[in-house]
């Protein structure tokens, strides 16, 4: 196999592990099983658009001639867009630290304050070991674990289908629940936007950073379009595993967590130990399933904001590497209590709707008129961006308490990010 066929293997795999986070093993058959066919299929439309706008940043700067950050410094002018996506970044490698440790080793240190900070400095540490000692290896080995990750998530379907005992009730309502048709509303095409965002992962900048790894001899429609399917499987194959993890509980626990929102979702995977505490082995591979839904996101993810710090510092690898993730560990520190962590991840919940358009900016601030074709795919996707914001913002203003905050922080990010470049420095620029 030559060096492009290997290397578009890998990244499609790359792909794939970045755009299936720990969300997704949860949330997506929580989805899927609420809205059936109907609600899949309009995921699938948006999973469509939103997949070409990440083939298109891809080629922007693939075929620019630019290094991802070059472009918001020298030819957009926007510097402070990329700094906004950085804080964003920083911000949920805080969060996703620990919940990614937390799947390995929750029943030892708990999931209190104390645990998430024990959680996150390890996690936090292991990122730091790649980034900084794999060198010319590390996109490799964030390949290496999405294939590994991947076939875990595949055994692990397997290993419940087989030693879960076939209840007829309960996966007959599961099956319904499944392939059943629902009127469309308003609630099913925001639940189905935003689930799309978060399966192509968009607002973090990394298909800006791909665009800049590969040159002309790689096709970015092939890497990106193969990834993304990639997660949708991983996203059918954990329905498949989370129905049947329910099945040795109540058909009345399944409704609870299809109905119950992120919050049921979230209680489900808590509460596994003891709806499987006959069945470690299988508990056992679902959390390593989670663990590494969690690292193939959180490490490419990492990977973005090292680059961005490099390019905008002119500081090494490892330096960088302890900037950004030093950072994350301090958040960390204000952002361990549980209430706290929640407050965070609504913050980067509601900012990457927004960096999401800073993200897709280069694309439609090109020298080169953009085709009508790209222009179209944009603005649907600028919609859905704006009104999943505004949403977004409107939920946690609404929730009141402590998630003020966060609607606050989010809106100082967003706001940095339009109108901050007078406050960067000459040298940014």
């Amino acid at each position: 196999m030559d060096q492009v066929k290997k290397w578009t293997l890998y990244l499609m795999f790359l792909v794939a592990g970045f755009a299936t986070g720990i969300g997704s093993i949860g949330l997506f058959p929580q989805f899927w099983l609420q809205y059936g066919m109907t609600g899949l299929g309009i995921y699938l439309i948006f999973l469509v658009v939103l997949t070409y706008v990440a083939i298109l940043e891809t080629e922007r700067v693939m075929k620019s001639g630019y290094y991802f950050v070059e472009l918001y410094k020298k030819v957009a002018q926007k510097p402070a867009m990329i700094l906004a996506i950085l804080v964003v970044v920083t911000l949920f490698l805080s969060y996703y630290a620990a919940n990614t440790m937390l799947a390995l080793i929750a029943p030892i240190v708990g999931t209190g304050t104390a645990g998430r900070l024990i959680a996150k400095a390890l996690m936090l540490g292991i990122a730091f070991l790649v980034l900084t000692r794999a060198k010319e290896k590390t996109f490799a080995i964030m390949a290496g674990g999405s294939i590994f990750f991947v076939i875990a998530v595949f055994v692990t379907m397997v290993a419940f289908k087989v030693q879960i005992p076939n209840n007829a009730a309960f996966l007959g309502m599961a099956k319904h629940m499944i392939t059943t048709t629902h009127p469309v509303s308003l609630a099913m095409i925001k639940a189905a936007a935003e689930k799309a965002v978060y399966g192509v992962g968009l607002g973090f900048g990394f298909y800006l950073m791909l665009g800049s790894f590969i040159n002309e001899r790689f096709n970015a429609k092939v890497i990106v379009g193969t990834g993304i399917f990639i997660q949708l499987l991983i996203g059918i194959m954990s329905t498949i595993t989370i129905v049947y993890s329910i099945a040795p509980a109540t058909p009345a626990r399944l409704i609870e967590y299809v109905y119950g929102g992120d919050e049921a979702a979230i209680k489900l995977m808590g509460d596994l130990p003891t709806i499987l505490a006959h069945y470690p082995v299988l508990l056992a591979l679902i959390a390593l399933s989670v663990f590494f839904a969690g690292v193939t996101s959180l490490l490419p993810t990492s990977e973005v904001g090292l680059q961005i710090i490099e390019s905008l510092t002119g500081v090494g690898r490892v330096k960088a590497a302890t900037y950004l993730l030093g950072s994350a560990f301090l958040i960390g520190i204000f952002d361990s209590p549980p209430s706290i962590a929640e407050a965070t991840l609504k913050a980067v919940v509601v900012a990457t709707f927004f960096t999401a358009i800073f993200e897709l900016y280069p694309v439609i601030a090109s020298k080169e008129k953009p085709s009508p074709l790209v222009l179209t795919v944009a603005g649907i996707a600028i919609a859905v961006f704006l009104i999943g914001g505004l949403y977004a913002f409107y939920n946690v203003f609404r929730a009141g308490g402590v998630y003020i905050a966060s609607g606050l922080l989010a809106a100082i990010i967003i706001l940095f990010g339009l109108f901050g470049d007078r406050f960067v420095s000459r040298e940014a620029t």
